[in-house]
């Protein structure tokens, strides 16, 4: 069995304490993935692999977060999802070249929560990909 990774510890603890102190955990949610990313990416050589495993064992912590809190996860699973490509877009411009590989990864892991959650992640994907391939269209012409 492989070991569980830090950045799925803390976001499922940090979703888990937010509910439980009553916040607004839609907002929460974005905030915690965004911040999560962001500092693992910045404490980790980039690559397309760890790009995806940080994706990937992000939101794997909120669906756990979801489930010990008895929240349905597609109710969370988008601002999860935009909180994670923003994290890693917000991490370096290298990273931001990697927003596929982190999409990828988020509805690889959504894929455990149902299709109504694998429905809204690849909305809210589509999106994020399509505007992210614009802001490095516009950096390569600057």
């Amino acid at each position: 069995m492989k070991k569980e990774s830090k950045v799925t510890q803390v976001v499922r603890e940090a979703v888990v304490k937010a509910v439980e102190k009553g916040k607004d955990v839609k907002t929460k949610v974005a905030e915690i993935t965004r911040d999560a990313v962001r500092e693992a990416l910045d404490r980790t050589e980039l690559s397309r692999e760890a790009v995806k495993d940080i994706a990937r064992d992000t939101m794997t912590g909120v669906l756990d977060a979801a489930e010990i809190v008895k929240i349905e996860a597609s109710e969370i699973v988008k601002e999860a999802s935009e909180g994670i490509v923003e994290g890693t877009k917000q991490s370096s411009s290298k990273a931001a070249e990697f927003t596929k590989y982190s999409a990828e990864a988020i509805l690889e892991a959504t894929k455990t929560a149902g299709s109504k959650a694998v429905a809204i992640t690849k909305d809210v994907l589509k999106g994020v990909v399509q505007g992210t391939k614009e802001v490095l269209k516009k950096k390569k012409q600057e």
